[in-house]
């Protein structure tokens, strides 16, 4: 995978820095917490360190629903009608915000999802470079 950065003089085709990232993760049998102090350490070996990663339900709190998987809970794994998914959004105040969240069909019309990551980045292009490590870290891809 790679993307297209325009220079001064010409295009080029860069490699991501995935090759910087551990390799796949397996967060099978491991919390939130844990898959979350993984994540944060390979960032910051990379040189596409964010601004912070963090839980989504920072907080702790038991409303989950709401707030995102607490962090003792464990990694939920991927079955036909449950998945981890990854986005990016324009952050509140300032900056960019990729999203881990897990998505669990509950019925044939209805879709529950809860938070388990935020990483914060100021830039779009910095948010696009982190989400293409963490997917692929987390075999999302």
């Amino acid at each position: 995978m790679a993307f297209l950065f325009y220079g001064p003089s010409m295009s080029e085709t860069l490699d991501l820095p995935v090759a910087l990232a551990a390799a796949p993760f397996d967060p099978a049998g491991k919390t939130v917490d844990e898959v979350v102090t993984h994540v944060e350490r390979a960032l910051r070996r990379t040189e596409n360190e964010p601004e912070w990663v963090s839980q989504a339900n920072i907080v702790n709190d038991a409303n989950t629903d709401l707030y995102g998987l607490l962090g003792d809970t464990p990694w939920p794994e991927d079955s036909s009608t449950r998945r981890v998914s990854l986005s990016i959004e324009r952050g509140n105040s300032e900056g960019w915000i990729i999203r881990v969240d897990f998505i669990e069909l509950v019925d044939t019309r209805y879709r529950k999802c809860r938070g388990l990551m935020r990483i914060k980045t100021l830039s779009r292009s910095h948010a696009w470079s982190v989400a293409a490590i963490v997917s692929r870290m987390l075999d999302l891809d």
